[in-house]
């Protein structure tokens, strides 16, 4: 999988909408996210993980994932994430949730589309399984694209 573009909105420390294209990375045969702690590099590769997967390493309660994702002041949080998979073919994985009007603490299960660029338009897929296009699992991505500090010699060592 190559990313190209990512945009989040209303997601940790992203209340406006931010786009992160990464094509001068792609084009220069080099990837990877580098910045300071606190630089928001771990809130990228977790929207990129939930675009894909609504999961994510950093929280463990899925009862209140999009709430403790959800900056503070935003109503809406919304991901959308571009790239090509294996076979050289464009998607789109959107997931958009917002929080209820009544209960500030209650956020909506998010609206999930997977798209496909043919012919220059996105098409909607009739499913939104990133394992049957990217070819990765969930476990196996967060292997791959994350590897959690202190367990390198783990990504290693895997058969």
């Amino acid at each position: 999988m190559i990313p190209i573009k990512l945009t989040i909105e209303g997601l940790y420390s992203y209340q406006e909408r931010q786009t992160i294209d990464f094509s001068n990375l792609i084009d220069a045969g080099l990837f990877g996210i580098f910045g300071a702690v606190g630089s928001g590099k771990s809130s990228i590769l977790e929207a990129i993980t939930f675009a894909l997967f609504g999961e994510t390493e950093r929280l463990n309660s899925r009862d209140k994932r999009a709430y403790n994702m959800m900056n503070l002041k935003s109503n809406r949080s919304y991901i959308e994430f571009d790239f090509v998979n294996y076979e050289n073919k464009l998607f789109r994985a959107t997931r958009d949730f917002k929080r209820n009007s009544k209960r500030f603490d209650e956020v909506k299960s998010p609206t999930v589309v997977f798209f496909e660029m043919k012919n220059d338009e996105w098409i909607p897929l009739d499913h939104s399984n990133a394992e049957q296009i990217i070819g990765l699992s969930y476990s196996n991505f967060k292997r791959t694209i994350i590897i959690p500090q202190g367990q390198f010699k783990e990504f290693i060592e895997l058969g």
